[in-house]
C-alpha cells in the first residue's frame, strides 16, 4: 500500500480530471495516471507506491498536474 502522501496526491490528480488506473499486483509501479486531454494530452505518468522518499513521489505527481495544459 502506498504512503499517505502518495494517496493524497493521487486523489488530487483524480479530482483534477486525470484518469488514475491502479496496476495489478505483479508490477513495480502502483498506478498510471492519464491526462484529461486524452490522446492529444500529456504522456502517462507512472506512480510508484513504495519509493524511498514518498514526499518526492507525491511532489512529482503534483508537478505533472501543474504542468499539464489540459
Amino acid at each position: 500500500m502506498p504512503a499517505k502522501e502518495i494517496l493524497d496526491a493521487l486523489r488530487d490528480l483524480a479530482s483534477a480530471g486525470w484518469r488514475v488506473q491502479i496496476a495489478n499486483g505483479r508490477v513495480h509501479a502502483y498506478a498510471r495516471a492519464y491526462c484529461p486531454g486524452g490522446d492529444a494530452g500529456c504522456a502517462p505518468l507512472t506512480v510508484y507506491g513504495t519509493p524511498k522518499v514518498p514526499e518526492h513521489e507525491a511532489e512529482k505527481i503534483r508537478k505533472a498536474m501543474r504542468k499539464c495544459p489540459h
